[in-house]
């Protein structure tokens, strides 16, 4: 009887919790398909009485959402796919040799983490308009890429500290090179960590709004969450209705990855603890 309680109130719990944390995008997409009248409407509709997608076409008509969608799609995919490559094997070299100076590496690689990006604002700005990468796509992907090495390294140091040494001796004894053992054990091994990585790091440049801001400044190079940023309005109403439109195309990724990539997910989070 005690259990089936604990069992109940912990079933209540997360259910109290998923609806806390699903209910903002509930409202958000519910939003979205609403007319302006029902969006300001008190007390509020909780369910849609009426639909509309001309909220949509708005977004896509009169602010260019989906030219800026494929730039973050860009910066992004290019920052995961090049991240990933130098992370997994930089993380390999870390879990599988010992050298002079390893833990300092590691450690610098943590302390490099823990800066806020916005103390490397001014000498990218000033670095990048000396080498004119100012308001370029490009320009972003090296900072992207820059801010998410750290971070990725140290997972994938992670990831294959958690294999075991027998595997990469029993390769070594069939005569495969590091290089081989890499790429045909290791890295085979290590796909829901590739997955877990990719995702945090996609996620990360896909949300970014600081660096963005300031490094960009050109319509045609604005990503999706300086876009969305600048539909809020001070001197007039803001158009709630195509906000809320433009904030549920910016979710279709995450959506999108988690619900592709759930058995990774799961695999990847519950691994990879660095042990030194």
């Amino acid at each position: 009887m005690k259990n089936r309680t604990e069992k109940t109130l912990v079933s209540l719990l997360l259910a109290v919790f998923s609806l806390y944390f699903l209910f903002p995008i509930y409202w958000t997409v519910t939003t979205s398909i609403k007319p302006k009248g029902s969006i300001i409407k008190l007390p509020p509709e909780w369910f849609p009485q009426r639909f509309t997608w001309s909220n949509y076409a708005d977004v896509f008509t009169q602010n260019q959402i989906g030219r800026v969608f494929l730039n973050s799609l860009l910066v992004a995919t290019v920052t995961t796919a090049i991240t990933v490559f130098v992370t997994a094997l930089g993380g390999y070299g870390f879990s599988r040799f010992r050298f002079r100076g390893r833990n300092l590496w590691i450690y610098t690689t943590i302390i490099v983490r823990m800066i806020p990006g916005l103390l490397l604002i001014i000498p990218y700005y000033l670095m990048f308009q000396k080498a004119g990468l100012l308001d370029s796509l490009f320009g972003l992907i090296i900072v992207y890429v820059s801010a998410a090495i750290p971070l990725a390294i140290y997972l994938f140091i992670g990831f294959y500290n958690d294999m075991p040494a027998e595997i990469f001796e029993s390769a070594r004894i069939d005569g495969c090179s590091e290089y081989s053992a890499f790429f045909r054990i290791a890295l085979p091994l290590v796909v829901p960590g590739i997955v877990v990585t990719s995702i945090l790091v996609f996620m990360g440049a896909w949300n970014e709004f600081s660096l963005s801001l300031i490094l960009t400044f050109s319509d045609d190079k604005k990503l999706l969450p300086l876009a969305i940023s600048s539909l809020v309005q001070t001197q007039k109403d803001t158009p709630l209705g195509t906000l809320a439109a433009a904030g549920t195309l910016a979710m279709i990724p995450a959506i999108v990855l988690s619900l592709t990539t759930q058995k990774y997910i799961v695999e990847g989070f519950t691994a990879g603890a660095v042990k030194g």
